[in-house]
This record gives structure tokens, C-alpha cells and sequence, in this order.
């Protein structure tokens, strides 16, 4: 068998193989992430609007913890008035009540007859 050496660019290509096949996958990423995906502009911006999801939450929890102080300052005749309001304008029912919803009212001739009728 012969042993014979390539030259010239056929034998750097057979010697750095590895390595050449790492730098075009190295070529490949940065494309692919710094010039395709804008990476350190999406960082960024994703930064941003973590920050200010963070500050919206934090701010609907301030309002929150004032509206529950608010309920807790109510008396409890606040508490039945704010009740019997929701009952009437949205037509809740406690638990175990029976709703009866009246959809028209039905006229009636008065009775004539016997004065002296008891019932």
C-alpha cells in the first residue's frame, strides 16, 4: 500500500476537516442569531416589556390591596345594602333560595257576586 501525502488545497481540506466543519457551524449561528434575529436588540426589547409587566402587576396589586381595605372598612349594613342592590340589579340568589321571576302581571275582572262571600 501506498502512503501518499495529498497537497496543495485537497490536502489542508483532508488535514483540517474537523475544524473547518466548526467553522462554517460557527459561521452558520452568528448568521442565524446576530444578523437573522437581531439578538441583542430582542434581549432587550424582551427586557422592556418584562419591566413593565412587572410594574403592571405591581400596580394592579396596590389596587387590589386598597379595594380589599375598602371592603374591610364597609359596616354591615354596607354590606346588606351593597347585597340587596347586586340581588335586585343583577338578580342573584343565595345558595338554596328558590327565584321566582314574575314576566307579566295577569289583569283580573273583579269578582261580583254574593256581599256576604268569605272566603
Amino acid at each position: 500500500m501506498g502512503n501518499k501525502s495529498q497537497t496543495g488545497l485537497i490536502g489542508f481540506i483532508y488535514k483540517n476537516k474537523i475544524t473547518l466543519l466548526l467553522i462554517v457551524i460557527l459561521f452558520a449561528l452568528v448568521k442565524q442569531n446576530i444578523i437573522d434575529n437581531n439578538f441583542p436588540e430582542v434581549v432587550i426589547d424582551k427586557e422592556h416589556a418584562l419591566n413593565q409587566i412587572k410594574m403592571n402587576n405591581e400596580n394592579l396589586e396596590n389596587d387590589n390591596a386598597a379595594l380589599q381595605n375598602k371592603i374591610g372598612s364597609y359596616t354591615q349594613e354596607d354590606l346588606n345594602l351593597i347585597e340587596s342592590k347586586a340581588r335586585f340589579k343583577y338578580g342573584l340568589v343565595k345558595e338554596g333560595e328558590i327565584f321566582f321571576k314574575i314576566n307579566k302581571a295577569i289583569e283580573t275582572e273583579p269578582l261580583t257576586g254574593n256581599v256576604d262571600a268569605t272566603l
